[in-house]
């Protein structure tokens, strides 16, 4: 019992900790800063996307702003990504098309470079960087304009949804909105452990003034290091939690993308330094602790355990599907809660692997 009672006060401290967090970045959602003079540019990069490029760029069509521009990027692509792209650019005046051919050193190889390609060629006050396998609800750019409105805003992160069909697709959804939750809340505590690149905004000007890609190291999860490079800057930095300024992904396919997708948000993770350390501690006092309970044959502590952080992180993410009105989503919480915890195990075998394979390219 002293066991179990501990576990469940070091998860009940983690949990009500960021659940202080997941209240603020509630309330900051339902701000807004109204400047109408302010104009965007939405970046997308892609390689070899002929397929899900045109989902993405018709929902981009369908936004009604005026004071926008789309540069889309085509990243060496193989396929008819950039016939897509051309087709775009004769239908709306506001889509632009920029063909990169050669491949990139140092800090701008892989998806760096062709983000910051989009940038320098943009022209918006504001920039707001996606996926070409992301679509975006009606009024989006919109009300990420309002964030900005506010002239100390350097950067806004946004949610992200998984476009879910299977069982699969529902625990990649329910995880996504574990790891929104608490970079969300990371970032209204003064403690930024993450951000998701395909929906991630940030002021022109400021882009310029830390240097943007080319002014930090290289590395698998960019989005990471530039929110680092944003936040030790003194800048101000939002992650509401609302459905508004929430894009919409595709899951990964299969097994092999999703492991891949792990190893690379696992690499890029230890730019986090010690807050890194600190879930492993998380990690290691549950699976200790029930690995514990096992042995000494107690196997209603080892239920008690599961139990009790199935209800924690239960508790963390309710909020955050409530404000983005997914409750039909509700069902695949506990299902997407024990994915989670076992995806820790695969997590710890992934970090003994060094090379990053993602997008047709390999990263050290």
């Amino acid at each position: 019992m002293v066991l179990i009672d501990l576990v469940l006060t070091i998860f009940i401290a983690k949990t009500l900790f960021f659940a202080f967090g997941v209240l603020k970045s509630r309330r900051i959602g339902s701000l807004s800063f109204p400047n109408n003079s302010l104009t965007v540019s939405v970046v997308i990069p892609a390689r070899d996307e002929a397929e899900n490029l045109p989902a993405c760029l018709e929902s981009l069509m369908k936004q009604n702003a005026d004071f926008c521009e789309f540069i889309i990027v085509n990243d060496r692509s193989s396929d008819e990504t950039q016939i897509v792209i051309d087709a775009f650019v004769k239908k709306d005046n506001r889509f632009k098309g920029i063909q990169l051919t050669e491949d990139r050193s140092g800090n701008l190889r892989g998806k760096p470079g062709a983000i910051h390609a989009g940038i320098m060629a943009s022209s918006g006050d504001i920039i707001m960087m996606s996926d070409a396998d992301c679509t975006f609800p009606d009024g989006w750019i919109q009300k990420v304009k309002l964030y900005f409105g506010n002239e100390a805003v350097a950067m806004v992160a946004g949610f992200t949804t998984i476009r879910a069909q299977s069982l699969f697709h529902h625990m990649q959804d329910m995880e996504w909105l574990m790891n929104h939750t608490l970079a969300s809340a990371g970032v209204a505590l003064g403690m930024p452990l993450g951000c998701f690149g395909n929906n991630l905004s940030i002021r022109a000007s400021v882009y310029r003034e830390v240097g943007g890609y080319p002014g930090i190291p290289f590395s698998v999860t960019e989005d990471l290091l530039l929110l680092q490079r944003i936040a030790n800057g003194g800048y101000k930095i939002l992650y509401p939690i609302n459905g508004e300024n929430a894009v919409s992904t595709l899951p990964c396919k299969d097994w092999k993308g999703f492991v891949s997708q792990q190893h690379r948000w696992v690499r890029g993770s230890e730019a986090l330094g010690w807050k890194k350390h600190l879930f492993v501690f998380f990690a290691i006092v549950f699976w200790g602790s029930v690995l514990s309970t096992i042995i000494q044959g107690d196997f209603n502590g080892t239920v008690s355990i599961f139990g009790m952080r199935i209800l924690c992180d239960c508790f963390l993410i309710l909020p955050s599907l409530t404000a983005i009105k997914r409750m039909k989503q509700l069902p695949w919480i506990i299902p997407g809660m024990l994915f989670m915890i076992f995806i820790e195990i695969m997590v710890a075998m992934l970090l003994l692997k060094r090379d990053v394979h993602w997008k047709g390219q390999t990263f050290q």
